[in-house]
Formats: structure tokens, sequence, C-alpha cells
């Protein structure tokens, strides 16, 4: 009876360390050449198996399984506005700064822009999920996106130094999942001039405080 036991006890904790295997074990932290799986591992809470696969030339989904147990949580569809490989393009940030990771793919580009979808992760269903901040996002178009975790903001950069214009960008503060513009550079280029108008947010509203001028792409004080 003893050895019987002791059999049981021993297929039990076996089948036990089968279901709760961590999944993501050897997977790479982000995506490698010709790999489109890999873990995305987070500090603050449980970490994902992610997958994307293309389901056409411009079409795509995200497989997003716990590494804990390998449950599959969510398949989430990708559409671009051209083909598009969503794998090299895809990369992790805490954009609305929760302290969890969040992700993007590329959905469309030009010669000097981009536009992301976003999905960030809800805490309290343990999912990604879009909303109205990963919607701005993706309307912004910019050449460049940095985000800075202690003033809270994100920043853009747009390519307006061929209109001779110099570098310009603008800043928005995240609060509650949605984008405050707190500052813009508005560029006014004609012939070899160019006038940047720079707004910043005074007492709740949108102010002119300064405008830049330039003359074939170099500074005028």
């Amino acid at each position: 009876m003893q050895v019987m036991w002791r059999r049981l006890a021993g297929l039990f904790l076996c089948a036990a360390g089968v279901v709760w295997a961590d999944v993501c074990e050897g997977l790479p932290s982000a995506p490698t050449s010709g790999a489109s799986i890999f873990r995305l591992a987070n500090k603050n809470g449980p970490s994902f198996r992610i997958a994307i696969r293309s389901t056409g030339p411009a079409a795509g989904e995200i497989e997003v399984s716990r590494c804990q147990d390998g449950k599959r949580l969510q398949v989430l569809p990708i559409t671009a506005q051209q083909p598009n490989d969503f794998a090299r393009s895809f990369h992790a940030e805490d954009i609305n700064f929760d302290g969890h990771l969040d992700f993007a793919v590329l959905i469309a580009f030009g010669g000097a822009w981009g536009s992301e979808q976003w999905w960030v992760y809800d805490p309290s269903t343990g999912r990604f999920v879009q909303n109205q901040l990963t919607h701005a996002i993706a309307e912004l178009k910019a050449a460049d996106y940095t985000y800075d975790p202690e003033k809270h903001e994100l920043r853009t950069r747009y390519l307006t130094e061929p209109w001779g214009c110099g570098s310009t960008g603008d800043r928005y503060r995240v609060e509650n999942n949605r984008l405050l513009l707190i500052h813009k550079e508005a560029p006014k280029p004609a012939n070899n001039t160019c006038r940047v108008v720079v707004s910043d947010l005074v007492n709740g509203a949108m102010r002119v405080t300064a405008v830049k001028r330039f003359i074939d792409g170099e500074p005028v004080k």
C-alpha cells in the first residue's frame, strides 16, 4: 500500500510539473531574425508568450499566452495599410506608466513617418486592450516616439529638416490613458524660409510662446 501511494504521489508531482511548467523557458526576450515567438517579461506582473503570425500580405495576429501555465489568453488581429513584417516592428514599453509593459506593431508608414498600433496591459482582466490612448497614438504619425517615465510624457519627432525648418516635435502628457498636448511646434515653410510656431499649455490653454525662423535651413535670431 505504501509503495502504491508513493507511485501515485510521484505521478501527481510529475503531472503538476507539466501543468505548471514555464512554457517561455528558453525563448528570446524580443523578436530576433527569423523568430516570431518570444517572451514578454514583466517586472510587476505575469510574463507572457507572444507569437506573431502573418495571415495575409497586410494582415496578421498576435497570440498571447501565460508563461506560467501556457494558457492562451487572447488572439489579437492586426490590419496594416501595406505589406508589413509585424514581428520585426514589434516592441514593448510601458506607455501609460502603470508599471506594466505594453506592446505595439507598425501598421502604416511613409518616407518620414510611422503609425503604431498599441495594446496596453489591463491588470484587472490580465489581458491586453486598446483604448483612447492607443487610438490617439496611432493617429500621431511621427518619425520617432520617446517616452519619459519620470514626467509621464510622450514626445514625438518629425522630419522637417528637408523643409528647412530644423528638427521639430511635440510633447504630450499621459493622464488616465489619455493624451494631453502640452507642447507643439508647427512648421510653416515657404520658399527658402520657414517659421516654426511654438505653443505651450498655459493655464489650461495652448498659447504661442515663441516663433523660430530659418533661412536655407539655418536658424535666424
